[in-house]
């Protein structure tokens, strides 16, 4: 009764995913033997590929944050404003202010090239 409506895909461990890498790059299987046999992706296997290549392993990220790589990822932190410095609310405002004064611009610009 409660039946899946989509496929579930089976998941592989590090060395399982390096296997079926070396397989691919040592050419003992083509890619299409590979992806029927293990029931995988194209997608999947040209990005463990890759990574293969570039770390000389699979790399698994999930659950790995990158705040490193992009650091304003992400939903933007509510601002508590009483505790704000004067300097620290003075620039946020501002910052509105400004924001405000340039859709105002557009908006007339827009205008103007339109008639």
């Amino acid at each position: 009764m409660n039946e899946r409506k989509t496929r579930k895909h089976p998941s592989y461990t590090i060395d399982e995913k390096n296997k079926i890498v070396e397989l691919y790059l040592s050419k003992e299987k083509t890619q299409r033997q590979i992806l029927r046999s293990f029931d995988i992706a194209h997608s999947q296997l040209d990005l463990w590929v890759k990574q293969y290549r570039k770390h000389g392993t699979c790399v698994d990220r999930r659950g790995k944050g990158t705040k490193k790589e992009i650091p304003n990822k992400g939903r933007p932190k509510k601002l508590n404003l009483d505790i704000m410095s004067k300097a620290e609310l003075l620039k946020y405002i501002k910052s509105g202010e400004d924001i405000k004064k340039a859709v105002a611009y557009l908006r007339t610009r827009e205008k103007n090239t339109k008639s």
